[in-house]
């Protein structure tokens, strides 16, 4: 499930265009590879560091924010990302296709659409949101049954990624539990800007300090605001 872009607010900046839904900024789409100097920046960097093999799984694509700084350090992985509304893909199509390398996209439930996917994706990422009044918030399914079948969808020594917010009714302990009991490895960006916090599970990743070290360097490459405004900690 992810934002409706009916209620987006689309504004456009110096670098392209922002999507905000009541008050919250969903995407930073830029028509150019490079910095948002948002969380996507984060994210960007961070699938550069850990230099994925095979295609890439982005669940919640909005404006494709992910997409420039990602281009922009040279990560050429194939794309595949899905989302309810294509708004936000056709304002990127029409702005950023001379760039966007190898991407799909398809309109569909994250969840019905990632079961129906081969395992042999490198690593996947679950950046949804949806309204909730005057709000925006993850889906449940970002806390209970989606972990799981990421998992499932990764090929060996892929990886999860999950931008989260604080879970609904219960505490951020209490929600780690579920990347706690099915990956080996958990480790979490925690973010000075952001209440986000972006979620790294698998079997087997690079040791903390080494994957601090090199996200904080390719965010330096990036130009991004983000690279000294983090934390890493295991979960």
């Amino acid at each position: 499930m992810s934002a409706q872009t009916d209620e987006y607010e689309t504004r456009k900046t110096d670098g392209g265009f922002r999507l905000s839904q009541h008050g919250v900024v969903l995407s930073e789409m830029r028509t150019k590879p490079g910095p948002t100097h948002s969380v996507f920046d984060v994210l960007a960097a961070l699938v550069a560091v850990l230099q994925p093999v095979g295609r890439l799984g982005v669940l919640g694509f909005a404006g494709g924010s992910l997409m420039a700084p990602l281009r922009f350090l040279g990560v050429e992985n194939a794309v595949d990302s899905v989302d309810l509304d294509r708004a936000g893909y056709d304002l990127f199509a029409r702005h950023c296709a001379g760039w966007a390398g190898r991407l799909k996209w398809k309109q569909a439930d994250a969840n019905a659409w990632l079961g129906k996917q081969p395992a042999r994706f490198g690593l996947v990422m679950d950046d949804l949101s949806i309204p909730v009044d005057d709000d925006v918030v993850k889906p449940e399914c970002s806390w209970s049954t989606l972990p799981a079948l990421m998992k499932s969808r990764v090929r060996t020594g892929g990886v999860v990624v999950s931008n989260q917010l604080k879970p609904d009714g219960m505490s951020w302990a209490v929600g780690m539990k579920v990347f706690e009991e099915l990956f080996d490895d958990v480790q979490v960006i925690h973010l000075d800007d952001f209440e986000n916090r972006i979620i790294v599970a698998g079997d087997g990743l690079p040791p903390i300090r080494e994957t601090s070290k090199w996200l904080r360097a390719k965010l330096k490459l990036l130009g991004s605001e983000q690279a000294g405004l983090f934390r890493m900690r295991t979960a």
